[in-house]
């Protein structure tokens, strides 16, 4: 029998890629414009492209990958405010690091600061922002899988 506590299921991990990969893609394209084209210092950019990316990758993971209909949405969308702004503190750091100390240009520390954080943006999401045991979650209506 497979045990449903793992850190990544499979019914979550498959929507969260794609929807990480959508969103990554967003966020990249932004950071992109706003660096290359709009000459926006990366770290700038980077905050732009949190709030933009993140906004979408709320509202996909709430309802695709977590499944999560708690009626709290006030506390939940503040709980995923904070931990956007503990990952965008992190992502802030690490980008910096790869630019300034080991001269990695500004797109390509994107892209690994992007590979850095997954993990822990997902266990964070899980665990703090969609989580089953802080959010009450409306009783399952079989009558609504019949009809």
């Amino acid at each position: 029998m497979m045990n449903t506590t793992k850190i990544l299921t499979f019914s979550e991990l498959v929507p969260y890629t794609v929807i990480g990969g959508v969103v990554t893609l967003i966020d990249w394209s932004v950071f992109s414009i706003s660096t290359l084209l709009l000459g926006i210092q990366y770290q700038v950019a980077l905050i732009v492209t949190y709030f933009i990316a993140g906004s979408i990758h709320y509202l996909a993971n709430k309802f695709i990958t977590f499944h999560c209909h708690a009626k709290q949405a006030g506390t939940q969308v503040s709980l995923y405010m904070i931990v956007g702004l503990m990952s965008l503190g992190i992502s802030l750091g690490v980008i910096t690091l790869f630019v300034k100390c080991f001269a990695i240009n500004q797109l390509g520390a994107r892209v690994l600061t992007t590979l850095v954080m997954l993990l822990p943006n997902y266990l964070l999401h899980k665990h703090i922002t969609f989580s089953k045991k802080l959010f009450a979650q409306p009783p399952v209506n079989a009558q609504s899988y019949i009809n």
